[in-house]
């Protein structure tokens, strides 16, 4: 019986961390030490591995395995998707460098076409 609380405990810490991460984001509120959620994953894992050492049933054994894989890819994705910002890096309220794109139908514009107007340019990281 003791497997299979450890097995959903597990569940439970990681689905919970998840929910707070996903809230996070929804606010835009990213912490940029992110030890916590860290810590949450490793022991969820912990509960995890030590649910499926011991008999945990099928209840308990799908609930840590389940656990065990959603903290191994959640840590995995924080071990490789740092992000390095350069010293010389935009902020908010900065002027843009002078630079050519093109726009949403594919037509060519200039950054200078821009100047006076206000503009939200969008930047898309490839991961979360």
């Amino acid at each position: 019986m003791g497997d299979v609380v450890l097995g959903l405990a597990s569940l439970v810490v990681v689905a919970t961390s998840i929910g707070l991460w996903i809230r996070a984001t929804k606010r835009l509120e990213i912490p940029k030490n992110r030890t916590g959620f860290v810590a949450a994953w490793i022991v969820a894992a912990s509960l995890g591995v030590a649910a499926l050492a011991g008999e945990p049933g099928w209840l308990g054994g799908i609930a840590a395995g389940l656990a065990v894989f959603a903290t191994a890819f959640l840590l995995l994705t924080v071990a490789i998707g740092g992000q390095k910002v350069a010293g010389n890096a935009i902020r908010v309220g900065n002027t843009i460098p002078a630079f050519t794109a093109n726009d949403e139908h594919g037509q060519a514009f200039d950054s200078q076409s821009l100047a006076g107007h206000p503009v939200l340019i969008k930047f898309f990281r490839g991961h979360w």
